[in-house]
């Protein structure tokens, strides 16, 4: 019998041996690393998943503070793929962890996938674009995918629900992300975790750094994208330890 890393007792007493070597032996790629990727991220790696794909361009910025796990005072300014790193191998050093600060765009989504060969892909991006292009080429190439919509602008963790794309009422982002993927032809059944919440306002547009189209600025509140990200993480290890993608 192979000796428990002490990391993994508790793992163990719920999952068993096997369960533990079929996290060890799975590939995830988490996209994006804000509120919900960054909590995704932080319990695919405590359950002893092998291999973390890391995904983000972005870095931290002193509005994160409010929510993301991976934000601290001490790592403003930096990219939040190689904090994601520095704080998981801090938690365990027998998994692979793999940053990427790549900026991904709708062209890049085949070629990424083909480079890093996840199992299972944590989809935890805002962009509407490539998050349609990402689920996509997932569902092509016969890898599992997680998703999680709207966070923001709600408070009430009790309306979280997990579902199906096709099923999902009340959220503006999966009622965008429907039409993204039929106008591509693609199919609309991925499974998602979505708030039946309504939510509140958000502050009105703002210009962007970049000269792209300006964008609302959704509220956000400590624990609900934290939830979310954590859902994913457990949906995603729940079909991998039953061996569905």
């Amino acid at each position: 019998m192979t000796a428990i890393n002490p990391v993994d007792e508790r793992t163990e007493l719920l999952i068993g041996e096997e369960g533990l070597q079929r996290l060890r032996a799975a590939t995830v790629l988490v996209a994006g690393l804000g509120g919900v990727g960054g909590a995704a991220a932080e319990s695919l790696a405590r359950a002893g998943v092998g291999r973390l794909i890391l995904l983000d361009h972005d870095t931290f910025a002193a509005s994160n503070l409010n929510r993301q796990l991976l934000s601290t005072r001490e790592v403003l300014g930096r990219g939040k793929a190689e904090v994601a790193v520095e704080r998981l191998a801090s938690i365990r050093d027998d998994i692979e962890l793999v940053p990427s600060a790549d900026f991904l765009d709708v062209s890049g989504v085949e070629v990424f996938l083909d480079r890093h060969q996840p199992d299972f892909v944590a989809d935890c991006i805002d962009s509407i674009a490539v998050k349609a292009r990402l689920l996509a080429v997932a569902r092509e190439q016969g890898r599992g995918t997680f998703t999680a919509l709207g966070a923001g602008n709600r408070l009430d963790p009790r309306r979280m629900q997990v579902g199906r794309l096709d099923q999902v009422h009340g959220c503006g982002l999966g009622a965008v992300l429907r039409r993204k993927l039929r106008k591509a032809g693609a199919p609309v059944d991925f499974p998602v975790v979505y708030s039946t919440e309504a939510p509140r306002k958000p502050a009105p547009h703002q210009p962007t750094d970049d000269g792209s189209q300006p964008r609302a600025v959704n509220g956000t509140i400590s624990y609900l994208p934290n939830l979310f990200g954590h859902v994913v993480a457990g949906e995603i290890i729940r079909r991998l330890l039953d061996g569905e993608g």
